[in-house]
């Protein structure tokens, strides 16, 4: 891989951070956060980089892999499956570039599913953090919704056309999972969470 002039950028960029980080031994809360702010958009950053390369190359096999590939949509039973493997950032964190990333990552994965639901939607969001006794209000869910416009999925997020609800629970394994289906289909779907806990086949 030749490293484009962005990417060489942000890896020396990401380099002097940590190097900062290293030599300061006595570091305040500030000064940490301002740290993870600038690795979050790093990160946003060097994986965008990445995805334009991998749209560059001849071979699939010359493709670079990375927690993007990780995001995965099916749809069964007339329901939009849909796997984040990371929850979904807090709101103290909306100076970073999580979100952005989770929203162009959704909105690649449910490419195929443009133009899937026409009447008004449900949707249950599950999110699992490895924080115990965590508050769900403080989580943002609005990339999830912002991509499925985006993709045509809904034709919108307003009242007439949309309703949510939104779980926490704890996991070893950080990572969301959201299920979109008719309005008709909502009790069906909510009866079957009781029963089965469980919203994804293996992918």
């Amino acid at each position: 891989m030749i490293l484009s002039d962005k990417l060489y950028t942000e890896l020396i960029n990401l380099e002097d951070d940590i190097h900062k980080i290293r030599l300061n031994k006595a570091i305040n809360d500030l000064q940490m956060e301002a740290f993870l702010k600038n690795l979050e958009k790093r990160r946003y950053n060097i994986l965008n980089e990445i995805r334009i390369y991998n749209k560059t190359v001849e071979y699939s096999t010359e493709k670079i892999k990375n927690i993007s590939d990780e995001y995965k949509a099916e749809v069964k039973d007339n329901t939009l499956k849909i796997y984040i493997p990371e929850p979904m950032p807090s709101y103290k964190s909306l100076k970073t570039h999580a979100f952005k990333n989770i929203l162009i990552n959704i909105t690649e994965a449910t490419k195929p599913f443009n133009d899937l639901f026409k009447d008004k939607v449900f949707v249950f969001i599950r999110i699992f953090d490895n924080i115990k006794g965590w508050d769900i209000d403080n989580k943002y869910i609005k990339p999830i919704f912002d991509a499925l416009i985006l993709n045509n999925i809904i034709e919108d997020d307003n009242i007439e056309k949309m309703f949510y609800c939104v779980q926490g629970e704890f996991s070893e394994i950080p990572h969301t999972e959201v299920c979109i289906t008719t309005q008709k289909n909502a009790v069906n779907l909510m009866q079957n969470m009781l029963v089965q806990n469980v919203l994804f086949s293996e992918f």
